[in-house]
């Protein structure tokens, strides 16, 4: 057996998807093989500026701040975030979190950066947070 790797796994990958017809073992294969690259941290993509639109546009209540705004105080608080990462995640949080901060008079976007930078910067969260959120919490209309 080969090596237990990311490129290896790759290869079996397209094999499998360039088989016609897809045999029922081979989609179980398939099946087990993405499990691998789920668990290895590897299946999902980088998180991409047509993500972070989707993210965005799809906010229920609707983003509250333009991407240059987004800019501008990750900019003013010494961050270095993707920006289209930071612009989707700080809105996401105020969405999901904005009227109870509002109960607590703390609605600075100063707070609202802050907490974008600590979600992005979670120790203990798999790399690329932002892409694995958005694909596997944030509902998706198919």
């Amino acid at each position: 057996m080969d090596k237990i790797t990311v490129a290896n796994i790759e290869r079996e990958i397209d094999l499998i998807l360039d088989s016609k017809p897809l045999s029922c073992d081979n989609l179980e294969r398939f099946v087990l093989l993405c499990r691998a690259m789920k668990y290895m941290g590897k299946l999902h993509r980088e998180f991409t500026e047509e993500d972070a639109k989707a993210w965005v546009e799809s906010m229920n209540p609707p983003a509250n701040w333009t991407r240059a705004q987004t800019d501008a105080v990750m900019r003013s608080r010494g961050y270095k975030h993707k920006s289209c990462v930071f612009w989707a995640v700080m809105n996401s949080l105020y969405s999901d979190y904005g009227q109870t901060m509002k109960k607590y008079n703390a609605d600075l976007p100063e707070i609202w950066a802050d907490l974008a930078n600590d979600w992005l910067n979670d120790a203990d969260a798999v790399k690329e947070k932002a892409g694995h959120y958005w694909r596997d919490i944030v509902a998706h209309e198919d």
